[in-house]
């Protein structure tokens, strides 16, 4: 019998060496370590403040409020055209814009540069939203080789709106990266509490068509290394910080401080140092585990916002987003355009 328990010991610990295996053991023992930590989280938030808690609380009103159809109450910051008007009118440069159209199917094509980046109103994780570069037979992915036909985009989008993963109109708009190398731009997450920053979030993707390869790195407000307290296994501490971080932070805080809720993240990039609004994203997907420490720092913001929000309102404040002194009109192929109600004439 021991000789059997011996083999059987040595298959094992051989079937454990093969690459395959050894890579489903260490994902099971992040996935166990991931688990422990949302726990822990949890036994927090019932103490202290938590952003955490927040977030996933943020995410059941929200949810509520869809229940009763009262989702926009003049606070909405998800779609994507109103969101440009909004930044445009706070004095921010957003992309600029060749087009939109109601549906996918109606988009003219041969009209478009050969860099274009193709977006749905709304969308989820990037799924409506297709960086692409002309070649010979139609268009590919930017940083990918394989080739599209416009009847491929057509029927991705399609795919997506019928799983009511994304919803038009649809945007043709000005590609950020570099044209002679296309590389996607690296994004600045910056989290915002009422016109305060908690943390910046640098976030670089090789790949498009790969989100999972992202890279992260984590600064606070002046610009220090927290380190890996965000997706540890994707820390990545050469990600360069952008020489204008002042200035990007100034303008997160701008827009945020015009913005009814305590807490929402706001997407720039520095675009040869110039500020460009990306997007403004009030509840982030997926858990935003973060070290004990700072998850009860976040959570400190959050209520400190949610405080200065209430009483800016009982004091007069309308509940509603406050657009800025510039003109709110896009330009959209050299006509202006007021979200909500289109092309003017």
């Amino acid at each position: 019998m021991a000789r059997i328990s011996g083999l059987s010991g040595w298959v094992r610990r051989r079937a454990r060496a093969l690459p395959a295996i050894a890579w489903r053991d260490r994902r099971i023992a992040a996935l166990d370590a991931r688990v422990r930590k949302v726990k822990a989280a949890a036994a927090r938030s019932a103490a202290a403040p938590s952003f955490q808690h927040y977030l996933f609380a943020e995410r059941r009103v929200s949810a509520h409020l869809l229940e009763v159809d009262r989702s926009d109450r003049g606070t909405t910051v998800t779609r994507k055209l109103r969101s440009y008007s909004f930044a445009q009118s706070w004095g921010v440069a957003i992309p600029a814009i060749f087009g939109i159209w109601d549906h996918v199917e109606d988009i003219a094509w041969d009209e478009l540069p050969d860099t274009v980046v193709i977006k749905s109103q709304s969308g989820t994780s990037s799924q409506g939203v297709f960086p692409l570069i002309r070649v010979a037979d139609g268009w590919s992915i930017v940083t990918e080789t394989g080739t599209l036909t416009t009847a491929d985009i057509i029927g991705q989008f399609r795919s997506r709106l019928d799983a009511g993963a994304v919803a038009g109109p649809f945007i043709a708009e000005e590609f950020l990266g570099s044209v002679d190398q296309p590389a996607l731009p690296i994004d600045v997450k910056i989290y915002t509490f009422y016109g305060e920053v908690g943390i910046v979030h640098l976030r670089s993707v090789r790949s498009h068509l790969h989100q999972l390869g992202a890279t992260f790195r984590t600064l606070d407000r002046d610009g220090v290394d927290l380190g890996p307290v965000y997706m540890s296994d994707f820390h990545n501490p050469d990600l360069h910080t952008p020489d204008n971080f002042g200035e990007l932070i100034a303008c997160a805080e701008r827009l945020s401080q015009a913005i009814p809720k305590p807490f929402v993240r706001v997407d720039l990039y520095d675009v040869d140092g110039q500020v460009v609004f990306g997007e403004f994203t009030p509840r982030p997907g997926g858990t935003e585990l973060f070290p004990a420490a700072l998850d009860e720092r976040l959570g400190h913001l959050w209520e400190r916002a949610q405080a200065r929000l209430l009483n800016d309102v009982i004091d007069g404040a309308d509940y509603a987003l406050r657009f800025g002194p510039e003109p709110r009109e896009l330009q959209v192929g050299g006509k202006p355009y007021l979200p909500d109600h289109g092309l003017a004439r």
